[in-house]
């Protein structure tokens, strides 16, 4: 997708009224990509979407969590359903990104992400590539979520309730996969983990609501507000934080403090691929990035570090970055957001 093409959907009111105008906003979207998802279950899976996701959900049991933890996230997945005209069951399954790479045991999961803490007058940045299989492309949409007087930006694959989010009131939040960690199949799924803490307006308390809720999946979070940046590396055994070196925290898909080993068959130091992009984002920080540099740290691809990564084959599993964003946190809070390869596509600047 294009940037220029990327759709802001207004989501206001209650839970189920938010949801629907989502999924009414972007019904033809979700209908096609509900469409490409079923076929890419197959070629990752080598079953049958009709196989594969009933076995999927009897296998786990993520509503309780949510109800519990995120009540008001679940009336959106109803409201997304009721907008776009699919079975309860659909969009529920759909938040399931995380969650369903791990059941299945994909390898899909990439994702680049740093933050930068504040300092000497320079406001805190959180900033990510999300890179997910090319059936994700062509349904990249920025959900303009108004609940009360507060609002939020959240970047999504249509039908999603969110893949990364930041407030108007100062508090981004950015995510990458770690499926080397212990999962929980009656935890909160990660969808869900990020929109309830981006509600918590304060990096302190997206810190706390992360250590008590029970996770579904190894994720690490990175959070920042006007004051201050966190990181933490999220599983079944719960939530550690992760230090700062010189006021950044890159990271990509393998845990740097973690040792919650999900089992004893994967490689806790990660990938060469996620090794690799890790330090490209290492080499690429400046003493005190600004967002120009950010968008530069983002659109590397040196050899052995590709952090823009473009699709190299035409399988709808083929990885791919389908977005980018870099929040700034000041007195303003400011999104740059790319609808693809950061290498490859224009930034759009917006005002939170």
């Amino acid at each position: 997708m294009r940037t220029e093409d990327l759709p802001v959907v207004d989501c206001a009111g209650d839970a189920r009224r938010r949801g629907q105008a989502h999924g009414e906003a972007l019904r033809g979207v979700i209908s096609a990509k509900v469409e490409r998802w079923r076929e890419a279950i197959g070629e990752a899976y080598a079953m049958s979407a009709s196989l594969f996701l009933p076995r999927f959900l009897e296998a786990t049991d993520f509503r309780a969590a949510i109800a519990q933890h995120t009540p008001d996230l679940a009336d959106e997945v109803v409201g997304i359903a009721d907008g776009a005209g699919l079975p309860e069951e659909t969009a529920y399954a759909l938040q399931l990104m995380d969650e369903e790479w791990w059941w299945g045991r994909s390898n899909a999961a990439h994702c680049s992400s740093l933050a930068v803490a504040p300092s000497d007058g320079l406001p805190a940045l959180v900033a990510q590539t999300m890179d997910l299989p090319r059936w994700h492309d062509g349904a990249q949409a920025l959900l303009k979520i108004r609940d009360g007087n507060h609002e939020s930006l959240v970047f999504t694959s249509a039908g999603m309730i969110g893949l990364m989010g930041v407030s108007g009131r100062g508090l981004g939040i950015c995510v990458n996969t770690l499926s080397q960690l212990a999962v929980n199949p009656r935890g909160l799924p990660v969808a869900f983990v990020m929109r309830g803490a981006l509600t918590r307006g304060s990096v302190a308390a997206a810190g706390d609501f992360l250590v008590r809720v029970p996770h579904a999946s190894g994720q690490n979070y990175q959070l920042g507000d006007r004051s201050e940046a966190r990181t933490f590396e999220c599983s079944a055994g719960g939530a550690v934080q992760v230090p700062f070196s010189n006021g950044c925290s890159p990271h990509t898909n393998h845990p740097l403090i973690s040792t919650d080993r999900r089992d004893e068959t994967v490689r806790m130091e990660g990938s060469e691929d996620s090794r690799g992009r890790l330090h490209s984002l290492q080499t690429d920080i400046a003493a005190t990035p600004d967002v120009a540099a950010v968008k530069a740290i983002l659109a590397a691809r040196r050899p052995g570090g590709i952090v823009s990564i473009t699709p190299q084959s035409a399988a709808l599993t083929a990885p791919m970055t389908i977005g980018s964003v870099i929040y700034s946190l000041g007195e303003n809070v400011e999104l740059s957001v790319c609808a693809g390869p950061p290498s490859h596509e224009s930034w759009r600047e917006i005002i939170v």
